[in-house]
C-alpha cells in the first residue's frame, strides 16, 4: 500500500504532456526557423534594395553631368552663332538705305560689303519683294518669298535654308532687314551667312565628346555634315533668346560609357559599403535575442508579468511546506508565455536585473495581500549577473528588508555559467545570507562543472533537475540516488522538481528524498487561488482530503507553462520563488546532523 502522503495521481498522464510538450517544441522550432528565414530574406532585400538606391544615384549623377556637358556646349553653339548675327546685325543700318537704289548705283558699294561685313557670303537689295541686286551677280529677279515665304515687313526675319539659286546644296542663314522708310514698299536688304561658318561652330564642339549636334530654325535642321533637313519636333537643348535658333545635343556613346563608369565605380562601393552596413544593423537589431529584450523591456513597462504559485510538498506526509513562483508573461499577442522562452536570454543581460525585482516585489506583495502564512519561506531565483552585479544585489538587499515583512527568503541559483567573476558572487553570498536569505543550487546535475559550485559557495539545498526524476518513472535511480548520498555526505536538504506520477512520489521516498513539486501535487496558480488552496489543503493530506491539486482548473494553470515538461518547475525562470516551513531544517540543525 503506497504511503499515506502519496498523493493521488495528477488528472493528465505524463505521456500526453511529454507528447504535447514535444509537438510545442517542434511547432516552435518550425516558426522560429520561419521567423529566422523571413528576418534573413528581409534583411537581404533591405541591403539589396540600398545598393541598388545608390546605383541609381550613380546613374542620376551620370545624367546630371552628361546633360551639364550637353548644355555648355549648346551654350556654346548658341553663343557663337549669336556672335554671329550680331555682327551682321550691327552693319545692316548702313546697307538698308541703299534699298530702291538702281542696282548699278548700289552695287560698288554692295559688293564692298562682303569684305567689311564678317561671316556673309554675299548681300542682296530688295525692293517690292523682288531680290533686284545682289553683290555677287549684280542684278537679279528672285521673289524673296521664295527663301522666306512671309516675312516680317516691321522686323528682321531669319530663315535657314539647304541652298540658293546661286549655291544651290550649300545651307545658308539668311537674314532680312526691311526699310524703315514706307517708300519704297517691301523693301529691304538681305544677308546670306555662309554656313561653312555654321558648320565650324557645330565641329569644333563636337570633339567635346557630343556625338550630335543640331542647329534648327523651325522646320530646318543644319547638322554636322553641312546639309539642312526637315526634321520632327524634339526638345532643344538650348534656345537662344534673342533670335529663332536652337540647339539639339546629344554626347557620344563612349562618353555616356565614360561618365556612367565613372559615376558606378564612386556609387557602387559607397553603395556596398552601406548595404553591408544596414545588413549588419539590421541582423543585430532583428536578431531574436534583441527582438526579445526590446519585447520583454516593453512587456515590463506595460505590466505584463506576472506571478503564478506552486506548491513544494512534504513527501513524507503530503504537507504543503512551501510555494514556488513562476513568472508569466502575459503577451498581448502571443497568449501565456512560459519562461523557457524567454529567460535564458534575459538572465544573460543587464535587464535580468530591473526584472528581478520587479517580480520578487510583486511576489512578496501577492503574498502579503492574499495573507498567505509568513512561516513559508520565499525562494527567488538570482542569475550569476545579479550576483555579480553590486548595485543590483544592494537593490535586492532593501527590497528584501522593506517588503519581506518577516518571511524567511531562499535565493535559488542554477548552476550553468556560475559566476565568472567568484569573488564578487562570493560577497553577494555574504550580504544575502547576513539579512537571513539561504541558498539553494537549482538543477543540479545539468552542467559538466557540477562539483565545482558546491566546493566554492555555501549551499543550503540542492535542487534535483526535472530530467533525473522523470527517469525514476522507468526504474532507473542510480543517478538520484547518488545525488542524493552526496547531499547528505555535505549536509545539503534536497528537493525534487517535476514530479508526475505516483511512482516518482514513491521512488524518491525510498530514494531519502524530503521535499518535492510538481504537477502531481500542484499546477501553477495566482495568489488567490493559492491562498484557497492552503484553506482546502492546510495540509495536502493524501487520504480522503485530497492530493494538494488545483483540481479546480487544472488545464488553465497547466496552459501558463507549456515549456516545461509537464514538470511546473519554478528554477527555469529567473524570479521563480519557493517557500518553505520550519520543517526544512536550519542552517545549525543541518550542521548537526552532518557532524553525527
Amino acid at each position: 500500500m503506497p504511503h499515506a502522503g502519496v498523493p493521488r495521481a495528477a488528472p493528465y498522464p505524463p505521456l500526453t504532456d511529454s507528447v504535447k510538450s514535444q509537438t510545442s517544441d517542434l511547432a516552435a522550432s518550425a516558426a522560429h526557423g520561419s521567423a529566422r528565414r523571413s528576418r534573413t530574406l528581409f534583411t537581404i532585400a533591405c541591403a539589396l534594395a540600398t545598393f541598388v538606391v545608390f546605383i541609381a544615384l550613380g546613374a542620376w549623377q551620370a545624367r546630371l553631368e552628361l546633360n551639364a556637358r550637353r548644355s555648355d556646349v549648346a551654350h556654346d553653339v548658341i553663343s557663337s552663332i549669336e556672335s554671329m548675327v550680331d555682327r551682321v546685325s550691327s552693319e545692316h543700318g548702313r546697307l538698308v538705305r541703299l534699298a530702291g537704289m538702281p542696282c548699278d548705283v548700289a552695287r560698288i558699294e554692295l559688293e564692298t560689303s562682303e569684305t567689311f561685313i564678317p561671316y556673309i557670303r554675299s548681300a542682296a537689295l530688295v525692293k517690292d519683294g523682288v531680290i533686284y541686286c545682289s553683290s555677287s551677280f549684280g542684278p537679279n529677279t528672285v521673289h524673296l518669298s521664295t527663301y522666306l515665304g512671309e516675312f516680317r515687313r516691321d522686323g528682321p526675319s531669319y530663315r535657314l535654308v539647304p541652298g540658293t539659286v546661286a549655291h544651290p546644296g550649300r545651307a545658308t542663314l539668311l537674314v532680312f532687314f526691311p526699310s524703315t522708310t514706307p517708300d519704297p514698299l517691301g523693301a529691304g536688304v538681305l544677308f546670306y551667312i555662309d554656313g561653312v561658318y555654321l558648320s565650324d561652330v557645330l565641329r569644333d564642339d563636337s570633339h567635346l565628346g557630343m556625338d550630335r549636334i543640331v542647329l534648327r530654325n523651325g522646320r530646318a535642321a543644319l547638322t554636322l555634315d553641312g546639309m539642312t533637313s526637315n526634321v520632327d519636333a524634339e526638345p532643344p537643348t538650348l534656345s537662344s533668346s534673342r533670335y529663332p535658333i536652337d540647339v539639339v545635343v546629344d554626347a557620344a556613346p563612349s562618353l555616356t560609357r565614360s561618365v556612367y563608369r565613372r559615376q558606378l565605380v564612386i556609387f557602387g562601393p559607397i553603395g556596398l559599403a552601406f548595404a553591408a552596413l544596414l545588413a549588419w544593423l539590421m541582423a543585430n537589431s532583428l536578431a531574436p535575442r534583441r527582438l526579445l529584450l526590446r519585447a520583454v523591456r516593453t512587456g515590463l513597462a506595460r505590466g505584463e508579468f506576472e506571478v503564478r504559485y506552486q506548491p513544494v510538498i512534504d513527501l513524507a506526509n503530503g504537507a504543503c511546506i512551501g510555494i514556488e513562483a513562476l513568472v508569466r508573461w502575459a503577451h498581448p499577442r502571443w497568449g501565456d508565455v512560459g519562461p523557457a522562452a524567454f529567460i535564458g536570454i534575459v538572465e544573460n543581460d543587464p535587464l535580468i536585473v530591473p526584472m528581478t525585482h520587479s517580480l520578487v516585489e510583486r511576489a512578496l506583495d501577492d503574498l502579503h495581500t492574499h495573507r498567505v502564512p509568513p512561516h513559508l519561506h520565499l525562494a527567488i531565483n538570482l542569475s550569476p549577473r545579479h550576483l555579480q552585479n553590486r548595485q543590483g544585489v544592494n537593490e535586492l538587499t532593501r527590497l528584501l528588508r522593506t517588503h519581506a515583512r518577516g518571511r524567511g527568503v531562499i535565493a535559488e541559483v542554477t548552476e550553468r555559467q556560475l559566476f565568472d567573476d567568484r569573488r564578487a558572487a562570493l560577497a553577494s553570498f555574504e550580504q544575502l545570507r547576513a539579512i537571513g536569505v539561504r541558498f539553494a543550487l537549482d538543477d543540479f546535475g545539468t552542467d559538466r562543472n557540477t562539483l565545482s559550485p558546491l566546493q566554492a559557495f555555501h549551499f543550503d539545498f540542492l535542487k534535483i533537475d526535472q530530467g533525473f526524476v522523470a527517469e525514476l518513472e522507468y526504474g532507473r535511480t542510480d543517478l538520484v540516488r547518488g545525488i542524493v548520498a552526496l547531499a547528505r555526505q555535505i549536509g545539503l536538504t534536497v528537493i525534487a522538481e517535476g514530479i508526475e506520477s505516483t511512482r516518482q512520489h514513491e521512488r524518491l521516498l525510498e530514494l531519502g528524498v524530503e521535499f518535492g513539486q510538481g504537477y502531481l501535487h500542484g499546477y501553477p496558480m495566482t495568489a488567490a487561488r493559492l491562498a484557497r488552496w492552503l484553506v482546502a489543503e492546510p495540509r495536502g493530506d493524501g487520504g480522503d482530503g485530497g492530493d494538494g491539486l488545483d483540481t479546480s482548473s487544472p488545464t488553465d494553470e497547466r496552459t501558463v507553462q507549456p515549456d516545461s515538461a509537464a514538470s511546473g518547475e519554478a528554477s527555469a525562470t529567473s524570479t521563480s520563488t519557493s517557500t518553505s516551513t520550519t520543517s526544512i531544517p536550519s542552517d545549525a540543525a543541518r550542521r548537526r546532523a552532518h557532524d553525527a
